[in-house]
């Protein structure tokens, strides 16, 4: 009896626990009624609310009557109330501009722009051109630069050049070259390649020996004979919309490098991890940046020394590989351009500095 009756109370306290971890948190001084403003981004707003803003999913709750319920627009009106205990946060009163009745309870919105995810500014530039080949030999078969009828080494702007392969009239496509290749730490394995902006083009016109005439209208660096095309999108703004989560990310991975080869980030700069797709990331995904562990050595004595700063002598006979300080987290990532194995991430918190070698993990 005394062993069922311990059992079922650790059950009960296990699933408390289990309760406990998925409630919402809000933050002190939260407000009870908020009203969007242009320039406010989703993760701002979730950071209003809660301690953890990548619960944002938990405590927004979208209007029905809205076409694309999770999108939120400025002017619009945000109420804080609660349903069976538990805090909610809904729309009270969108904006007037935006709303037009269709049929009764049904909704949709104008062109009014909606708020980004995450600051434009900040992601923007990733959005619009940066790419990363996620095969190897994806670059075969792309339309490439032949060149021009100056015999331009470096193509200039404003002038005219030639694509080998069909492209879309009136389309703007990025001219992109190979770069560095990303490869796994610990097993040497491709991940991706970099592939570097050279400069943004406009398709003109399709000629009947399979080439296209365009026109380089913005220089990134020289535009050369070889350098691959790929489209632009449309629409970067529509890229910008994701929903905060906490990313189901098992296996740890780590930041592989950092735009413009800078030695750290900090807040609102952006990251490469080597993890994708194919570990279960998407957009919106918020992951734990941690700094690994000082690594010491133990002397003859019970003197410990930090190993940058021990004596050759100790570092070579008695430095252990475990012998470390435990990691610790210092930055959170949410990821906003996921490819198969590789993604590039915001720095949304950070404590300090991120460098090269950083782990990331689950939150």
């Amino acid at each position: 009896m005394n062993l069922t009756r311990t059992a079922l109370i650790c059950l009960l306290l296990g699933g408390s626990q289990g309760i406990w971890a998925d409630t919402l948190a809000l933050k002190q001084g939260y407000p009870e009624t908020y009203m969007v403003r242009s320039g406010d981004t989703l993760w701002d707003i979730a950071g209003h609310y809660l301690q953890k803003p990548w619960q944002w999913p938990t405590l927004w709750q979208g209007n029905p009557q809205i076409a694309n319920p999770h999108l939120i627009y400025p002017g619009d009106r945000l109420q804080l109330s609660w349903v069976d205990g538990q805090p909610r946060l809904m729309s009270a009163a969108s904006g007037s501009k935006r709303v037009i009745t269709l049929l009764p309870r049904v909704r949709s919105e104008n062109k009014l722009s909606p708020i980004p995810t995450l600051s434009l500014d900040a992601i923007g530039p990733f959005l619009q051109g940066d790419y990363v080949f996620s095969h190897a030999g994806e670059v075969r078969g792309l339309p490439f630069v032949l060149g021009n009828n100056d015999k331009q080494i470096a193509v200039l702007e404003q002038h005219t050049l030639y694509v080998q392969g069909l492209l879309e009239p009136g389309r703007q496509y990025g001219t992109y070259r190979p770069g560095r290749a990303y490869k796994d730490a610990k097993s040497g394995e491709w991940l991706g390649q970099e592939a570097v902006l050279t400069g943004i083009v406009q398709a003109e016109t399709l000629w009947n020996n399979g080439q296209t005439q365009a026109k380089l209208l913005a220089n990134r660096r020289e535009v050369r004979q070889g350098d691959v095309l790929l489209p632009l999108p449309d629409d970067v703004q529509a890229q910008a919309h994701f929903t905060p989560h906490a990313g189901a990310l098992f296996q740890a991975g780590s930041v592989i490098a950092i735009p413009n080869q800078a030695s750290a980030a900090g807040k609102l700069e952006v990251v490469l991890i080597d993890k994708g797709g194919q570990d279960g990331l998407d957009a919106g995904s918020v992951l734990d940046i941690r700094r690994p562990g000082v690594a010491y050595v133990t002397g003859d004595t019970a003197h410990h020394d930090y190993r940058d700063t021990a004596s050759s002598f100790d570092r070579a006979f008695h430095s252990g590989i475990n012998q470390r300080l435990p990691s610790e987290a210092v930055a959170k990532v949410m990821l906003f351009k996921v490819y198969h194995r590789l993604s590039y991430g915001l720095i949304v918190q950070s404590q300090d500095m991120v460098r090269v070698g950083y782990s990331v993990g689950a939150l």
